[in-house]
C-alpha cells in the first residue's frame, strides 16, 4: 500500500518535535510533559512565547517559536483532496458534499482516515501542507 511505503522509508530527521529531542532543553520542560493537563501544558507553552511569536501564530503560515523549540510550520491542508501535497494519499469527496450525506459515521470514518494518514506521514518525515 502507498501508506506502507511511506512508513518503510520513515526518516525521523524532518520531525520538529522537541519534546522527544533529549539533547535539547525542551524536553524537560512542562508543556513536554504528558501526565500534565492540557490546560497546564497550554499555559506553560504560552508562558513562554513572547508576544512575537505569539502574534504571527495566529495565522495558518506559523513562525518559527525559539522559546519552544518548534520551527516554522504551514498549517493549512483541507486533507479532503489528500493531505501532504503530492503524497499518494486517500481523495474524499468534497466536505459540503460529504456534509449533504447527514451521515455522522461517514463523517468521523472521513476524519480519522484523514488523521491516520497525516500522522503517518508525519512520522516518515514527509509532512507538508
Amino acid at each position: 500500500s502507498p501508506m506502507m511505503s511511506v512508513l518503510a522509508s520513515a526518516s525521523t530527521s524532518w520531525q520538529n518535535n522537541p519534546c522527544v529531542d533529549t539533547a535539547a532543553p525542551y524536553h524537560k520542560q512542562p508543556w513536554c510533559d504528558a501526565s500534565l493537563s492540557i490546560d497546564e501544558r497550554i499555559t506553560d507553552m504560552l508562558g513562554r512565547m513572547s508576544l512575537d511569536e505569539k502574534i504571527p501564530n495566529l495565522n495558518t503560515a506559523g513562525v518559527e517559536i525559539k522559546s519552544l523549540g518548534l520551527s516554522a510550520y504551514n498549517w493549512w491542508e483541507e486533507a479532503s483532496s489528500g493531505v501532504s501535497g503530492g503524497k499518494q494519499t486517500t481523495k474524499f469527496a468534497y466536505p459540503i458534499t460529504t456534509g449533504m450525506s447527514f451521515n455522522r459515521t461517514l463523517w468521523r470514518l472521513t476524519g480519522r482516515q484523514i488523521g491516520h494518514e497525516a500522522r503517518a506521514l508525519m512520522n516518515a518525515g514527509q509532512a507538508g501542507s
